[in-house]
């Protein structure tokens, strides 16, 4: 076999079952070696798309994410998912064609030290120099992407690297290691910060769900009455409805205030950020903070009392049973409180909803989710201004476990090539696309793509005609929004230009009806909502 040819085998010995990606300078022998092997290409016309499909993929399930980019510019584009996957820590696996090996640095087309350019962002990029080391090559990429805090791992791959001959045997299955356990000595001093606690407040960030600490963190939290938040952006732990779950903390339109409340933070997979204020390091009154990490450098940042370097599922387990040996009290009282906080909040943001004569509010498109979407429906949210809306109105049918959202980066753009790949991961699941009118046209064109590759997702785009959030944040300081007014677009035309069909909701008694509608549909669809602007609780 070739170089690319033994590439795929290992791609196919570590699962991989589709990749991403756009044809280019570089890829033909390995977009070859794909088709003959079986492995599904899903093609895009944005490189970012496809970037965002890898790393959306592994945000998503865990598993490495694949795409497959061309040289050059072509890689810079698709270093935007490479990028996201970094900030959430994300598993996800860039493959980036080349000149030949030979020429290299004399010139040749798109001539690029493109492992550079990825090598501050990854966990692992390397130059693939001879196709015997491919087994080798690839097993350390995908060790690297899912040990520890998971990240992104890069591999070029000249082409003549790829056509050279190889008597190669593909690379074993990598399996995730069990990771560290928390010594006795600590899980000891976690009780104890337990026991003096009168408030504590587990805050389960991405770490713990890709350690698949969901139903130890669940079981922990029910056993004591603790409320339960997941930062703002983070892959969340929360798979069924679960009293404890008081919904997102660090939005930058605010939250219930269980932070300020707190005596006592539990930390399990999460940053201390911007988010979570810092720890709030200067305040007289802050909360002691206990914290479960897998990677020691993130461990030592800002404040910490008790630092735990430990797996999360295995650290909240043992604090658990620990716990219980101990006869820890349980935290119902302030679970009420919590819940009163929680409910006051919610009862405030929509108290301020101000409506515009007839025109559909933001809020409306999430009470019809509520309505309509089934449990199992996989919900990607991509915006500014419509992601404040829906992290602020959480309802009870919806959670995080089944939620995509754009991660801790922030970004906005990537949601066509999120649900994309939520649909060919996840084939028998609905996908809906909740995006704003800023967000949905950077990769739009791809619509086409999802129709032409059978990949049946449902797009609602909320738009006011403006990067909402910023206009919101620019008037109060100048008086007016600058540079963030939009203008216009057809939406519904764009979509059936696109081979999609296209629907326009023009009132909110259309929208459970429309979103019902669309979900029946077996080709994607687009529904486009215009609505009234504002952030919550302006």
């Amino acid at each position: 076999m070739n170089g690319a040819e033994l590439f795929v085998a290992c791609l196919r010995q570590q699962g991989v079952e589709w990749v991403s990606g756009l044809c280019g300078n570089g890829l033909n022998s390995i977009l070859a070696a794909c088709h003959a092997a079986g492995v599904r290409v899903i093609d895009t016309r944005n490189e970012q798309t496809a970037g965002y499909m890898a790393e959306s993929w592994g945000r998503l399930s865990g598993q490495v994410g694949v795409c497959l980019a061309s040289s050059g510019v072509a890689h810079v584009n698709a270093m935007a998912g490479v990028l996201n996957a970094h900030f959430d820590g994300a598993p996800m696996l860039l493959v980036t064609g080349a000149g030949p090996l030979q020429t290299a640095g004399r010139g040749h087309f798109q001539d690029l030290d493109q492992v550079a350019l990825a090598a501050p962002v990854c966990k692992y990029a390397r130059l693939v120099d001879a196709a015997d080391r491919i087994p080798e090559l690839v097993h350390d990429a995908f060790a690297a992407a899912i040990s520890g805090r998971p990240g992104p791992v890069h591999l070029t791959i000249p082409m003549d690297v790829q056509t050279a001959s190889t008597s190669s045997a593909p690379c074993r299955r990598v399996v995730r290691p069990s990771g560290a356990h928390p010594s006795a000595e600590v899980v000891r001093s976690a009780v104890d910060m337990l026991s003096a606690s009168r408030r504590p407040l587990l805050v389960a960030g991405s770490g713990a769900f890709y350690s698949g600490a969901e139903e130890a963190i669940e079981g922990f939290c029910a056993a004591y009455g603790i409320p339960l938040m997941v930062p703002i952006w983070d892959r969340g732990t929360v798979v069924q409805p679960c009293a404890e779950f008081m919904g997102v903390v660090g939005a930058a339109t605010g939250d219930p205030e269980l932070l300020e409340r707190a005596d006592l933070l539990i930390l399990a997979g999460a940053e201390l950020d911007y988010r979570l204020a810092y720890g709030r390091p200067n305040a007289a009154d802050r909360p002691r903070i206990m914290r479960i990490e897998m990677d020691a450098a993130r461990l030592a940042r800002g404040p910490c009392d008790l630092p735990i370097l430990a797996d999360p599922v295995h650290a909240m387990r043992e604090l658990d049973a620990a716990a219980a040996a101990r006869g820890v009290s349980g935290y119902e009282d302030w679970l009420r409180t919590a819940e009163q906080l929680r409910n006051r909040f919610t009862e405030s943001i929509r108290a301020g909803v101000v409506r515009q004569g007839d025109v559909t509010h933001a809020i409306d498109i999430l009470d019809a989710f509520q309505a309509v979407l089934p449990a199992e429906a996989v919900l990607v949210v991509d915006g500014g201004n419509i992601g404040q809306w829906f992290h602020q109105t959480l309802g009870r049918r919806q959670y995080p476990a089944h939620w995509l959202t754009c991660g801790a980066s922030g970004v906005v753009g990537f949601g066509l090539g999120g649900a994309m790949a939520a649909r060919a991961g996840f084939p028998s699941r609905p996908v809906v696309l909740l995006s704003g009118d800023g967000s949905a046209t950077f990769t739009l064109t791809d619509l086409e793509r999802a129709v032409g590759q059978d990949l049946p997702v449902v797009m609602v785009v909320a738009d006011d005609q403006r990067w909402g959030i910023v206009a919101s944040g620019q008037e109060p300081s100048y008086g007016q929004p600058l540079n963030s007014i939009l203008g216009a677009i057809d939406f519904v035309a764009v979509a059936e230009a696109l081979g999609a069909t296209g629907m326009r909701v023009e009132s909110a008694d259309q929208l459970a009806p429309a979103l019902q509608e669309a979900l029946a549909q077996r080709r994607p669809v687009l529904l486009h909502v215009p609505i009234s602007g504002g952030i919550p609780g302006a």
